[in-house]
């Protein structure tokens, strides 16, 4: 809907409010049929669309709505909810405006704006709390998508003067039987009651979708509601917050000092070329639909949430660089990444990119900053001018700045941020049990168990959502009607099942409400016996140890106690082995506690010099365990650093002299080198000159939106005749990925800039940017997707600056759908490795494309090819599996920014339908005629190409002359060409002229003609595959040249040549000539010596099949000659062609002197199709007749001559 049309209705709408009538005029007799009335609500509820407004609008005016006005207001609630596409959010509020000026504010307006502010409110925390992980993020989705649609349209209520604020909604009557009224209305309510309370001041009330963004942004401190603050600076960037999109600019010029210019700006009044000037979009004059105090108010509630947002994003990139960081670092260690580290890793990456576009979008809007989260990550880095890069040897030595004492950032909160219980539990509850009396305890005890149901029930709920502020608390900690010993009984039991120290932590906060002498007895009891086999429990165990040892420290220092005594008593028993289970589990206890700083220094040493004074193999294991699991915590505490490399050498010096086993020495050896790793050498860092490290600052650190004219100026002085200076910056400018994303369209000034002093350096950053972004798509590496959507997002911006043609963008936006398809065209079913149905990077790179340049793509011919790829781009979509919810949003938003009367397709069918059409009337409207005028030169010349390529290889057999005269045609052609092309030369260039060397050109001519040559020599013995394909030849030409014998019949003797048909083909259609050969050139030669040989074949082959009953006779006659002058008749020539029908049926004949009936049938060959008749033997030739064995008789043999 464009501007006027809301200022109109704007001014209507005031009217109803004001309490004017007929300003939407109705019939004098209103319809009041229950039927059409009741057709009218259900067409509200589910079909408002674009199509169906006019229908709406004459019911409206001819229908008697108002006996039926409470279930038109809930129906077109839900028909509201229900609205996806702009055409059909304008056709809901051209709908609701009638609706609106008919009925008045009072009896329609109100009630509809209390059902919208009721769909927009937030979701009550604590109800989504009690609600499964996925039925939580179920219902988060479901409240996106329905929020999204609700704040345009609340929007767009406001905008065209149907909503004006909360104040004047009302809740309607049947509302309080159906749903429970939220809290926010309620909040709503009774500020608008307070507000007419209150006199009347100079102020107005709030806009209604500004309450609605401060609903919504208010309180998210988790910026859930982030897309729908982005949707709302999307849509109405101009309309209610003043500011001018850079994509509605459309295509802009680069001056000489970088200063762009639209066309509209640069050219007034000049005539703007065909093709691809044509898409210049002129920039909208119009002013914006909101004051400018009102437009302030937005930006401020906006730009409150984006400095949150901001804060959001710095703290999120620190901890997924730190990530990062410990990943390639655990990579080079162990040489693997665990598979939940690296699946948490990449989910954090795709919100973090998701955080950061959606942020980049609300500053770009607001006018602000983007924050440096580059700078950030090399701020942590070892060394200023280091990239990131940590010393190996230094890190794992404890030396660098990395986790020091500790592997990885996670193993170090593990075993240093414990739970603080005085902020969790009441202090009354951590007294130490030495300091109360029995008295005190079973009063304690008493107390506790009466208030199980009071004060102590909420400060256990308080505790537990302090703990878990995502996950409900699934079991009650205080169980009504049970002793303390069965709640102390049913915390040990979930001892065994703790898994993370989340639970570790809500355990210790648990048992502190039960804490009594008893309790802690029975707790120690449970720790100390740890079941068999489970020594993943030994870390959660110590953790449970130390979180309560620091208020209860008798718990402590009693399982340190118990420890030290059973090392000490299994030391004693030395030759039990079955013990060795018990030994380690021990030593593990120890190490871990050790490393919460609970064991005293003097008791793991003791225990080290215990097993090393005795070196056996019991206590050589015990070491090793002992150095794997706290080893490197002792080396790198400054406090045991001392001691601990004292026994490391040591330690060293008595495996060296003593004899020991190869499973022994492995294990310490393996030990030590964990301890105490070899030192490595320092990562060697990438060397940069000077001039590329001063470019690489000026662009990728110094470059923003107030100096890049000065850097182009910088860039423009640099010593552009030194090759090394343009590879640079070729490498620089042709890396996007490298700059900030809110910096890429300056890079495309700059190119712009560059380009009227070097057109080659431009060209070759053009060429590079098109392979990268081939090479992503063969490759579809998950880790270069960030640089992919820079790389793409920059050639839309070179496109906008006039770098490159709409063919250009056109002809990558189709290679990036159908780049691997079988057939250049996606199919459903098909699976692509390089494009897999799951896989829907490639929409966001076309939509990225889209939304950067293709605003441009809205007149002439451009718009049409537009058109048409968006129908393909549509089908395409359908080939993938179901949408994710963030790329159908983006898909709608590029259809919304580009084509927002577009009607999207929603199935399969709908859009191969919308594609095949679009095909068809492309087709339509160019017409073969058409179609076939601008290539026809091309067709031409290929056809020629062809035939210059058959002329070439027929005359590598002693071709005559007449193949010169076809040779002739193209050498004329190409010499128009090249005087052409050298005219076009002449006009094109612009720079002066390049010098040649003649002697290097002599010298390129000479290595040409030599490797032409060379290419020819080793082409001409090469045998060639036979040409197959029949030929449509006429049949008069076709007699003479089937056989060699008939070729000098028809009068090619005499000029000694062979006629041939070569088929050539012009545009799309097959065509045939003759052509002339010498008769004894080796090509004819070979066809007339092949064609004989096959006449030959055939020849024989027929033969055979008519001498093959007669064979049999013979055989038989060999065989018993007495039969034979039965088989003698009287010559049947003479009296007609049925010879054999005038034998007797009295006569004896013998069986195989009749020829056999073949079958005849549609798959016989043509030979064997006709019987042998006796007409077809000559019975009188005397001259190849065989004597009779009994007499002298002759048989006469059939001729073997066809």
């Amino acid at each position: 809907m464009d501007r006027k049309r809301k200022r109109e209705l704007r001014d209507l709408n005031a009217g109803a409010w004001a309490g004017e009538t007929d300003i939407f005029p109705a019939n004098g007799s209103l319809d009041s049929s229950l039927k059409k009335n009741t057709a009218f609500i259900k067409r509200l509820r589910t079909a408002v669309t674009s199509a169906s407004l006019n229908t709406f609008l004459s019911d409206i005016r001819t229908l008697s709505l108002h006996k039926y006005l409470s279930e038109i207001i809930s129906a077109c609630y839900e028909g509201l909810t229900k609205l996806k596409s702009p055409g059909e959010i304008s056709a809901g509020v051209e709908i609701v405006s009638a609706l609106h000026q008919r009925f008045g504010p009072s009896e329609f307006t109100k009630y509809l704006g209390w059902l919208l502010g009721r769909g927009l409110t937030p979701p009550d925390k604590f109800q989504l709390k009690t609600l499964s992980p996925d039925a939580r993020e179920k219902e988060e989705k479901e409240r996106l998508a329905r929020h999204r649609v609700l704040l345009k349209v609340v929007t767009e209520f406001w905008l065209v003067g149907i909503l004006r604020s909360l104040d004047d909604v009302e809740r309607p009557d049947d509302a309080s039987t159906k749903v429970k009224d939220p809290i926010s209305i309620a909040s709503i309510k009774a500020k608008s009651a307070s507000a007419t309370a209150k006199a009347p001041t100079d102020t107005e009330s709030e806009p209604y979708p500004l309450e609605v963004l401060k609903e919504l942004l208010g309180h998210d401190r988790d910026h859930a509601n982030l897309p729908l603050a982005v949707l709302f600076v999307k849509n109405y960037t101009w309309d209610i917050l003043g500011v001018k999109s850079t994509a509605d600019e459309g295509r802009k010029s680069v001056e000489e000092d970088g200063i762009t210019t639209t066309a509209e700006q640069a050219t007034k009044g000049d005539n703007v070329s065909s093709g691809d000037e044509d898409n210049i979009s002129s920039s909208d004059k119009d002013s914006p639909l909101v004051s400018s105090e009102l437009r302030q108010r937005f930006k401020n509630i906006l730009g409150r949430y984006l400095d949150d947002v901001k804060k959001h994003v710095i703290k999120d990139q620190k901890s997924l660089a730190a990530q990062g960081r410990r990943n390639a670092e655990a990579y080079v260690k162990s040489g693997e990444i665990f598979e939940d580290r690296q699946a948490n890793y990449d989910k954090q990456i795709k919100a973090q990119e998701k955080l950061v576009a959606n942020t980049q979008v609300l500053c770009e809007a607001l006018g602000s900053e983007m924050p440096d989260l580059t700078e950030k990550e090399a701020a942590d880095a070892t060394t200023a001018g280091s990239i990131g890069l940590v010393k190996a040897g230094e890190y794992l030595r404890g030396q660098g700045e990395g986790a020091g004492i500790w592997e990885d950032e996670e193993e170090r909160r593990f075993y240093e941020n414990l739970v603080d219980l005085k902020g969790k539990v009441p202090g009354i509850l951590l007294e130490d049990g030495k300091k109360k009396k029995a008295d005190n305890e079973d009063q304690a005890t008493k107390k506790i168990e009466e208030n199980s149901n009071g004060e102590v029930k909420e400060g256990l709920e308080a505790a537990a959502t302090a703990a878990k502020p995502a996950e409900p608390d699934d079991q009650s900690i205080v169980i009504a009607n049970k002793s303390v010993g069965a709640q102390v009984d049913i915390l040990l039991t979930r001892l065994t099942e703790m898994q993370t120290k989340d639970q570790v932590d809500q355990a210790a906060i648990d048992f502190c409400f039960l804490n009594s002498k008893a309790s802690r007895n029975r707790l120690l009891k449970g720790l100390q016996e740890v079941p068999k086999g489970r020594s993943d429990l030994l870390p959660l165990y110590a953790r449970l140890i130390a979180t309560l040892g620091r208020h209860l420290p008798d718990i402590s220092q009693t399982m340190v106690t118990a420890l030290d005594d059973e090392f000490r008593s299994l030391q004693r028993r030395k030759q039990k082995d079955f013990l060795g289970q018990v030994r380690m589990s021990n030593i593990r206890y120890l190490a871990e506690l050790t490393k919460f700083g609970i064991v005293p220094e003097h008791i793991i040493f003791h225990c080290l010099k215990v097993s090393l004074d005795d070196f056996s193999k019991m206590n050589i294991e015990i070491i090793s365990s002992l150095l794997e699991n706290c080893g490197r915590y002792l080396l790198r505490n400054p406090e045991t650093t001392p001691r601990m490399s004292s026994f490391l050498e040591t330690l060293q010096r008595k495996k060296s002299a003593q004899h020991l086993g190869q499973q022994e020495r492995m294990l310490l050896e393996n030990a030590m080198y964990y301890v105490d790793p070899p030192e490595r050498a320092a990562i060697q860092q990438k060397e940069r000159t000077p001039v590329e490290l001063f470019i690489r600052k000026l662009v990728y650190l110094d470059m923003n939106k107030r100096n890049y004219t000065k850097v182009l100026k910088s860039i423009r002085k640099l010593h552009w005749e030194e090759q090394e200076v343009v590879d640079i910056l070729e490498k620089i400018f042709s890396k996007p990925g490298k700059v900030k994303y809110s910096n890429i369209h300056l890079l495309a000034i700059l190119v712009g800039a560059l380009y009227r002093y070097h057109q080659d350096f431009v060209i070759m950053v053009v060429d590079n940017l098109l392979e990268h972004i081939t090479v992503g798509l063969e490759q579809n590496d998950f880790k270069f997707n960030q640089r992919r959507l820079a790389e793409v997002k920059y050639l839309g911006e070179l496109y906008n600056y006039k770098m490159v043609d709409s063919p250009v963008i056109f002809d990558t936006l189709y290679r990036i759908v159908t780049f691997g398809h079988e057939g250049g065209t996606p199919r459903p079913g098909r699976l692509n490795l390089l494009d897999l149905p799951d896989d829907f990077f490639r929409v966001r790179l076309v939509c990225t494309l889209i939304e950067t340049c293709g605003l441009c793509f809205d007149r002439g011919s451009a718009k049409k090819k537009f058109d048409f790829f968006l129908t393909f781009f549509q089908y395409y979509l359908f080939t993938k599996d179901t949408l994710p919810m963030d790329i159908e949003f983006i898909i709608q938003d590029t259809f919304a920014l580009t084509r927002p009367d577009w009607k999207l397709a929603t199935n399969l069918e709908d859009a191969a339908r919308a594609f095949s059409e679009a095909v068809a009337q492309n087709y339509k409207t160019q017409g073969p005629d058409k179609a076939a005028e601008p290539e026809e030169a091309e067709d031409e010349i290929s056809s020629n190409d062809g035939a210059d390529d058959d002329d070439i290889k027929v005359p590598d057999m002693e071709e005559g002359q007449s193949s010169n005269e076809d040779a002739e045609v193209p050498d004329n052609d190409v010499a128009e060409h090249s005087e052409s092309s050298s005219e076009e030369e002449q006009i094109i260039v612009t720079r002066p002229e390049e010098e040649h060397d003649p002697e290097a050109d002599a010298e390129f001519e000479r290595e040409y003609e030599k490797m032409m040559a060379e290419s020819l020599e080793s082409r001409k013995f090469e045998r060639k595959p036979i040409f197959d394909v029949p030929l449509p030849m006429r049949r008069a030409t076709r007699e003479p040249s089937i056989t060699g014998e008939d070729v000098p019949s028809n009068g090619t003797n005499s000029t000694n040549t062979m006629a041939f048909s070569l088929m050539t083909k012009r545009g799309n259609k097959q065509q045939t000539r003759t052509i002339e050969l010498p008769s004894n050139s080796q090509f004819a030669v070979a066809m007339r010596t092949q064609q004989q040989a096959e006449r030959e074949e055939q020849q024989r082959i027929k033969n055979l099949v008519l001498n093959y009953d007669l064979r049999d006779d013979n055989d038989q006659d060999d065989g018993d000659s007495n039969n034979f002058h039965y088989f003698i008749n009287p010559n049947p020539n003479t009296k007609g062609s049925k010879g054999l029908e005038r034998h007797n049926a009295s006569q004896p004949i013998y069986p195989h002197a009749h020829p056999k009936a073949e079958k005849t049938g549609p798959n016989r060959g043509g030979y064997r199709a006709r019987k042998l008749q006796l007409s077809d033997v000559d019975w009188y030739d005397q001259k190849r007749s065989k004597p009779n064995a009994r007499g002298n008789r002759k048989v006469p043999i059939a001729n073997n001559e066809a």
